[in-house]
């Protein structure tokens, strides 16, 4: 029997019963089994995928312009699932894009060398399968996760994003700087392919979920006087901003620095190994009561590190970056992604939450798009020793000016305690 995707009803969370917390639902195991695989997969690709696709073409440019269509094909495949949803269950369309992503790897181990002249259509193809995927976990987690669930969801999806890159990226840095030619890169982008393929398997396992009604994108987008929704749209578009310069730039600024994946990849494993502390024993303990202090905590630290990294440009302040993205990197995901479900179903009241999570990517997206032209125009109008510095200041000043945003407009939803 199909099932209808509606708004999903929440008892109000009491803080008082916060020492309660009953075990994850099935479907909440399975999501998160998936995400976690899903995250570690991406990540492992993306830690060493920039340097990768600069050492074929030397072309930061072109590359920047490779990930501004891959945003684009994001949207559109968006616009394609809000169609597919009246027809297929999301756990079919969640199958689609896993396959799409799988795909872009694939490719990648297949072209190699040749990989430089297919950057347009292999940023398509990657966003095709990031924007199936995103579209229906994101419905998928709205639907099966509860508010007393969220805290430990993205808390413990982290701690595996972070356990999984303890000794992953020392192991990447290893391979590529052991093996000739670029031996190295194809092992780590077939490692991220077998996680893709275990979450494809994983899927079949999650309750169909189909939603019959026409879902209101548009409507959505364009609506005024909505200070939830306004708020959601503000905060994914200023999170997608900085997490495109971050991507982007951060891994290829730390390249300059020491010149080495290896030491990358050390650097990389540190940062993991205190994320998983920090995502384990603080940042699932996140709720209403305590997210505005612990945000703006965080806003502070990251814009400190981001300026001691920019400012030094030296090993040991890379290395202090690291640890200190290790400690509050985590925290900020966290809290994004709670808000986010929580936004959505405050918005709610001429459109769907669904409605909501799904135009919220759009913010999301032209964020993206925009953090990458700003990096485009950085790096064009100056050399990248001078370029990538300022980038990175720049990106550690946004938390702390989300922090105020959100807080003028709907003071961190404590008024709804």
């Amino acid at each position: 029997m199909k099932q209808k995707c509606v708004s999903v009803s929440r008892e109000p969370f009491k803080h008082s019963n916060m020492n309660k917390l009953p075990s994850l639902s099935k479907d909440t195991r399975y999501l998160l089994l998936i995400g976690m695989l899903y995250l570690t997969g991406t990540n492992i690709a993306m830690t060493f995928i920039q340097i990768y696709l600069v050492r074929l073409t030397s072309d930061i440019g072109g590359i920047i312009l490779q990930n501004v269509l891959n945003y684009a094909a994001l949207l559109a495949s968006y616009m394609l699932g809000s169609q597919l949803a009246r027809y297929w269950k999301m756990r079919s369309i969640l199958l689609g894009g896993l396959l799409f992503t799988a795909s872009y790897y694939l490719c990648i181990l297949l072209l190699q060398e040749k990989t430089s002249a297919f950057l347009v259509p292999l940023g398509l193809l990657n966003g095709i399968g990031q924007g199936l995927y995103y579209f229906s976990f994101n419905l998928l987690v709205g639907a099966h996760v509860e508010e007393n669930e969220q805290g430990r969801f993205f808390s413990w999806q982290q701690s595996f994003n972070y356990a999984a890159g303890v000794g992953l990226p020392v192991l990447s840095g290893l391979l590529i700087s052991h093996f000739a030619s670029l031996l190295g890169y194809v092992i780590l982008f077939a490692l991220s392919l077998a996680l893709f393929a275990l979450a494809a398997l994983l899927s079949r396992y999650l309750r169909g979920m189909q939603i019959l009604q026409k879902m209101h994108v548009i409507g959505v987008l364009t609506e005024r006087g909505n200070r939830y929704w306004q708020t959601d749209a503000y905060y994914h578009f200023s999170n997608g901003m900085r997490e495109a310069i971050f991507n982007q730039i951060f891994t290829l600024f730390a390249y300059t620095i020491v010149t080495s994946e290896k030491v990358i990849g050390q650097y990389q494993s540190l940062m993991a190994v205190v994320g998983i502390f920090s995502s384990t024993l603080i940042a699932s303990r996140f709720h209403r009561h305590n997210q505005r202090s612990f945000h703006l905590l965080a806003a502070i630290l990251y814009a400190l590190i981001m300026f001691i990294l920019g400012y030094f440009q030296t090993p040991w302040a890379l290395r202090t970056t690291y640890l200190g993205l290790g400690i509050v990197y985590c925290w900020n995901q966290t809290i994004f992604q709670s808000m986010k479900y929580r936004l959505a179903e405050l918005a709610a009241g001429r459109f769907q939450p669904s409605d909501y999570m799904i135009a919220c990517e759009f913010p999301l997206a032209f964020g993206r798009i925009a953090g990458l032209l700003l990096a485009l125009g950085a790096v064009s109008c100056w050399p990248v020793e001078a370029a990538y510095p300022i980038l990175m200041v720049t990106d550690g000043l946004f938390w702390l000016v989300d922090h105020f945003v959100i807080d003028k407009k709907i003071q961190w939803l404590t008024e709804k305690l």
